[in-house]
């Protein structure tokens, strides 16, 4: 019998190669790996990131955060400002490029999942959003 684990589990890889695989999704950026995605999508949640808020949005130390910010800075990913008020403190800004792509991955993967879950009728759907939302919340 599976687990409600290993039924999650090979949900989730479903969809996450549904969502990779997507031909509009690849063509964008196509040398982005997999990781460094993931802490772009970190940068573009966060209103106005600096490096501490970087490194504590993914759960990395600071020199592993400016080992990343400073390869984002070199592929132009990224672009540093001074704080008027604080001049220790950078906001970092994601490139126009890098902004359009966070807004297209997140349709697509909006895509995917919705696609993924209309096999659920209206209500279903309803209490699956309510049981997500009510897991996300405690952890």
């Amino acid at each position: 019998m599976e687990t409600i684990s290993q039924t999650f589990s090979e949900l989730y890889d479903k969809i996450l190669i549904r969502y990779q695989n997507n031909s509009e999704r690849s063509r964008q950026i196509p040398d982005l790996s997999a990781s460094d995605e993931q802490y772009i999508n970190f940068l573009y949640e966060l209103d106005q990131p600096t490096l501490t808020s970087f490194a504590e949005k993914s759960q990395i130390s600071k020199p592993a955060a400016t080992r990343i910010i400073q390869r984002f800075l070199k592929k132009g990913y990224l672009s540093k400002q001074p704080s008027s008020q604080d001049k220790r403190v950078s906001y970092l800004h994601l490139s126009q490029q890098l902004r359009a792509y966070c807004q297209n991955s997140y349709h697509l993967f909006n895509q995917v999942f919705l696609q993924t879950i209309s096999v659920l009728s209206p209500a279903e759907r309803t209490q699956l959003e309510y049981l997500i939302k009510k897991v996300n919340e405690k952890i």
